[in-house]
Parts: C-alpha cells; structure tokens; sequence
C-alpha cells in the first residue's frame, strides 16, 4: 500500500510562488493598481519627497536679498512586517478538493505534466491568502490586536499622517450611532469626501473612491435607481451600472470590509458596533506606497505524518504609508484613534 510523503507533492518553487500567490496579491488587484508598490524591500526603507514649494515671490528689490528658508525635502519611513498564513489539509480529503477545483475550471485531464495539481494547490492557498491580505493591508491597526495588529493598514496610515476625514457626526446628515448605513448616507459619504479633499489632491487627477459595499449600495439604490431622471433610474435599475463613478471619480467596491468589521469590530479603528462596517476614502494614484520583499517571499510545503495531513506555509513581507497627507481623505463611522 503506498504512503504519503512530501514527495507526492509537485515541488514549489519561487516561480511558483511568485505567479500564484504573490504577483495576484501586489499587481493583479483592481486597487492595487492605485498603488505605488515597492517590490524588493528589505528591512526598513526611507523614501525622501519634495514638500510643496510656495510665498517665495516678493516685490522687486533693488539691492540684495534673502532667500527664503525653510526645508523643502521630507521622508516617509517604511518597515514592513513578516506575515504568515498556514493551512493544512487532510490526506484522505485533499483528492477531493483537487477534483472539485479540477471540475469547476474546466482544466485538461490529459496533462501528463502533472503540473495541474500544483496549480490547483497553489490557487487554492493563493485565494485564502489574498482573502486575509485586503482585509489586513486596509484594515489593520499596530496598537490593535489578534490578525489585524501587527502593522498599520492604509487607513491607519492615512490616520497616522493626519489626512483630512470625515465621521458620521460630520456628514451633511449625521449617521446614527452604532447603527447600520441609513437610506440616502452613502451619497452623503461621497459627497463629504469630495467637498474635504485638498485643493492638491483634486488637481491631482487620477482619482479613486473605494468604499464599503453599503455604501456603494445605498448609492446605487437610492440616488441611482430612484433618479427623477426617469429612464436614466429605470435603466439603471434593470441593466445595473457597469463601472459606478461619482463625478466622473471611478468607484472600487470592497465588499470583504463589510465581513470583515462586522466580524473583528474589536479590532479594527474606527467602528466600535458590528453594524459599522461603512467605510470610504478618496486618493489618488501612487499616493499611498505599499512595500514588500518578492525575494523573501515564500511557501513551504510538507506532509505530516502525525497528523496525516499536508501542510503548507506562505510567508510574505508587508508594510504601507501615504506619501503626502494632502493625497487622501477617508471617512469611517467613528473617529480612528
């Protein structure tokens, strides 16, 4: 009778990794490509800017004069972090979950490579990792707890260099306390965070909402559908709207934070009730740097006899800032702290 060992597995290698796991993770997302990814960072990183320049015109002088002072150059530090995620699956149950994949994606049975099953595997971790990965690179808190506290998010980052916010007390119509999105608040969310972004981050260009899946529904039900423009409301009611825009602005609908507020609320910033899961920012393209290190990146694989189970590992680095305060502005029910 044959036995299992880590030999039955298809060896992984950084190839592997890297086109299954890692590159769907920091350049195959919708919002990713929003970002200014940094991919081989080692340790801690600092990356100098150029603050705005300005008030260094004056009348006309005759003699000398004196240039104005002040520092025009500024850094933003990066340390990412080490993350892990495991998984392990039962001997007499991972046939099961390869032929199911098999099934559903329709993949060639005659590949005598035999490369199929490392690809099934590797797409199957890959999902769970890059599950956990946008929950956690939005929003995660280092002064939290648990999975969501060993490093900051991109909320947090925008938190942590002051960038100009909205909460449900600063919305054109206030947000009840502890409660679900009301009819007509997402529209407000949008608005609130147009009417708050700086001068520089509107002629930025290249804008992106991404929000909360009740908020894009709430837009959508009660200012689109329901428009006074009749047929406008009617068509988009019956044939939905392929890409959601608010002046002209594209929306990215990240439905995984309302799962994932509602449940570790106890951990993430700026919601303290389950039924807060609205959330919302306005940015710009490559405002926000997430840095990682593709060559320490990695999966291990191995079968556990004690356990009769096969057993894998993906570890990867992470860590974000925003490059300039003025290049966001976000809303979250609650002041982040």
């Amino acid at each position: 009778m044959p036995t299992y060992t880590s030999a039955s597995l298809p060896t992984v290698k950084s190839y592997d990794v890297s086109k299954y796991v890692l590159e769907p993770l920091f350049m195959g997302q919708d919002y990713m490509s929003y970002m200014d990814v940094m991919p081989n960072v080692s340790g801690t990183i600092v990356v100098d800017k150029f603050k705005a320049i300005g008030g260094i015109t004056n009348a006309f002088a005759s003699g000398a004069f004196s240039g104005e002072s002040g520092e025009i150059g500024d850094t933003i530090t990066i340390t990412p972090v080490r993350r892990e995620a495991e998984i392990a699956f039962a001997g007499d149950s991972l046939y099961n979950k390869i032929k199911g994949q098999l099934m559903r994606g329709g993949h060639d049975f005659d590949n005598v490579e035999g490369t199929v099953v490392k690809n099934i595997l590797l797409e199957m971790i890959g999902q769970g990792v890059k599950s956990d990965f946008n929950k956690h690179l939005w929003l995660s808190d280092a002064s939290g707890s648990g999975a969501f506290g060993d490093f900051d998010g991109l909320f947090d980052a925008a938190f942590a260099v002051s960038a100009n916010k909205l909460n449900r007390g600063t919305l054109a119509t206030e947000q009840p306390t502890d409660a679900a999105l009301v009819a007509g608040r997402g529209l407000d969310i949008l608005k609130g965070l147009y009417d708050a972004a700086s001068p520089e981050l509107l002629e930025a260009g290249n804008h992106v909402y991404i929000v909360s899946g009740d908020v894009a529904d709430d837009y959508m039900a009660t200012n689109l559908e329901s428009s006074s423009f009749a047929a406008a409301g009617y068509g988009a009611m019956v044939n939905g709207v392929q890409q959601l825009t608010y002046r002209g602005i594209p929306i990215i609908v990240r439905r995984d934070w309302d799962v994932a507020v509602a449940a570790n609320v106890a951990n993430i910033n700026g919601a303290s009730n389950a039924a807060e899961t609205h959330r919302a920012m306005l940015t710009t393209k490559d405002a926000f740097v997430v840095a990682t290190d593709f060559s320490e990146n990695s999966v291990e694989q191995w079968y556990s006899n004690d356990n009769k189970e096969y057993r894998f590992r993906v570890a990867y680095s992470i860590g974000c800032a925003l490059k300039d305060a003025k290049l966001a502005v976000y809303y979250t029910p609650d002041n982040m702290a």
